[in-house]
């Protein structure tokens, strides 16, 4: 009985520990948990994160960085940093410092004499140029012509110490420099000019290098226009021998389009001759690229504009006034149009990327597109303008109660001239939507007066009058039969008025004005000849009554004959 109890007693505890396991275990029981941790238990610890690379102080992180931090590096003579844009040895190699530094001069002589390729179009890409055919870790500038090797220049991309991607010169193009450097000819005037200028530099370049570029400017200049006075030569005996119009010859110290461009080629040419730093030749490339630019746009439109004036002298012969204007308009859309392509070469030549740069064009036009409604507004309202053939530049017309002559029809605005000799500038939106009264098709004008009789005349004085004036009319060739007319028209304070109504046969204003005077002067003449008296318009007026009528003979002989 004894031993039963003591059993029980020790499985209790082996019970309970089941138990309470089994109900952690079964869902919506839980066991309180304990107040502390056990002390065995590890506290968790944070992972240490790794720090990114600093980026590199030597910008060797894309290929261009690299090419251009050793050519600064050496051209300031700090060949100890030159020397880091090298490839690092293998293992178990090692370079005496002074050899490297001795590399880098010449590595960098050899460029400023005979590097044939543009600095501007080095990659810039982190990874280089993967269309090149090359490994991805390869990059290839281009070629350094020495006068017996060429010397292909390579560039590698290695892991350094800190875990960095960088470019670096490779090996194989460094091993060959000696050898390509000892190939070189260097000009032999340097030994025949002062020392100072050799020796003394400015912002890294021999003085007499910048002295030659300067003094080579008018020579160039002089070269550019002999070029184009020849050509222009042969131009005229061609013309002549083939009885075209002669072209005027223009002096001969004159600055044209194509003379600029002949002499900056000239003068480029003659600064790499001379070994100029490369990356001075740079800078200069890009002037040089701005002005040939430049250039290329003053032919462009020189020749655009020739041919717009031909046209347009061609139009205006045979009297298409409107296909003329339409030719000016599209001039001045074509030199936009080739404005903003120029633009583009531009940035091209700067190394800008085009693409991108049509990307962000085309988003700011859109947002210049909101912004400038107006604008576009009056580009094309005188578009619409000149092709319905509204008005045409030379017309006469009357527009919102301003008359003058159409002067030009620009993309913006149309100039009218008007009487008063001013320049009134009118927007082309508001050209659009404005009552256009157009006076070059006007055939005829109307002449329309009235003329005022006095009240002491007869009826029979008064019919007498106006069958004279009708008659006047009548006989007149430059009156329109058709709608001429001389009506007693009202019985007014004072006197009689006689309305003379007719269209005047001439296109011309001021034909048309000489033939309206002469016409009121025999109107004049015959009422002064019929006897009667036109009346003044005022109420002080004095009569003087007469005895004697007014007798008609042809009337009394005719009232006879009745």
């Amino acid at each position: 009985m004894l031993v039963r109890i003591a059993f029980a007693v020790l499985t209790i505890p082996g019970m309970l520990a089941v138990d309470v396991a089994a109900a952690r275990q079964i869902p919506g029981l839980s066991t309180p948990a304990p107040t502390t941790a056990p002390a065995t238990s590890p506290a968790p610890t944070a992972t240490a994160a790794t720090p990114a690379p600093l980026p590199d102080p030597l910008g060797r992180e894309t290929p261009r960085g690299c090419v251009f931090g050793f050519i600064r590096a050496a051209q300031d003579e700090k060949y100890s940093v030159a020397v880091k844009y090298f490839e690092p040895p293998a293992r178990r190699v090692h370079y005496a410092p002074e050899d490297e530094e001795e590399l880098a001069a010449q590595l960098l002589t050899l460029l400023n004499q005979s590097f044939a390729g543009p600095l501007d179009f080095i990659s810039t890409n982190p990874t280089g140029r993967l269309d090149d055919g090359l490994p991805p870790d390869q990059e290839k500038l281009s070629n350094a012509l020495g006068t017996s090797t060429d010397l292909p220049i390579f560039l590698v991309r290695r892991e350094d110490e800190q875990g960095r991607m960088l470019w670096y010169f490779a090996r194989s193009t460094l091993v060959q420099v000696p050898q390509a450097y000892e190939a070189l000819q260097f000009p032999t005037f340097e030994k025949k000019i002062p020392a100072t200028l050799v020796e003394h530099r400015l912002l890294s370049m021999p003085l007499w290098q910048w002295l030659a570029m300067a003094l080579f400017i008018p020579v160039s200049l002089l070269l550019g226009r002999l070029l184009t006075f020849v050509s222009g030569l042969a131009r005229m005996y061609y013309r002549k021998s083939n009885s075209l119009p002669i072209i005027a010859r223009k002096p001969f110290f004159s600055l044209g389009p194509a003379t600029l461009a002949f002499a900056v080629l000239i003068h480029y040419a003659f600064v790499n001759s001379i070994g100029t730093s490369l990356l001075y030749r740079l800078y200069y490339r890009r002037v040089v690229w701005v002005i040939l630019t430049v250039a290329f746009y003053w032919i462009l439109t020189r020749i655009t504009r020739a041919i717009s004036e031909r046209a347009a002298a061609s139009f205006t012969r045979r009297g298409m006034l409107a296909e003329r204007s339409i030719v000016s308009l599209m001039r001045r859309f074509i030199e936009v149009v080739i404005l903003l392509f120029v633009i583009l070469l531009v940035l091209h030549g700067f190394g800008v990327n085009v693409t991108a740069a049509l990307a962000g064009v085309g988003i700011g036009g859109l947002a210049l597109g909101l912004g400038a409604q107006k604008t576009f507004e009056n580009l094309f309202g005188g578009v619409s303008i000149l092709f319905d053939k509204a008005v045409q530049v030379g017309d006469s017309c009357k527009i919102n109660n301003q008359v003058g002559t159409v002067e030009d029809i620009g993309l913006r605005s149309t100039r009218l001239r008007t009487t008063e000799r001013t320049l009134l500038t009118i927007p082309n939106g508001t050209m659009a939507t404005a009552t256009i009264e157009n006076l070059r098709f006007r055939d005829k004008f109307l002449c329309q007066q009235t003329v005022r009789l006095r009240y002491d005349l007869s009826p029979d004085h008064v019919s007498y009058v106006l069958e004279q004036i009708r008659n006047l009319l009548r006989d007149d060739p430059k009156v329109e039969d058709s709608t001429a007319r001389v009506q007693l028209v009202k019985f007014a304070d004072y006197a009689l008025e006689v309305e003379i109504y007719g269209y005047i046969l001439e296109p011309d204003y001021a034909t048309y004005l000489e033939s309206q005077e002469a016409l009121f002067l025999r109107v004049m003449e015959c009422i002064e000849k019929a006897g009667a008296v036109v009346a003044l318009s005022t109420a002080q007026t004095t009569f003087v009554m007469q005895d004697d009528k007014w007798v008609d003979t042809e009337k009394t002989d005719r009232k006879s004959v009745v």
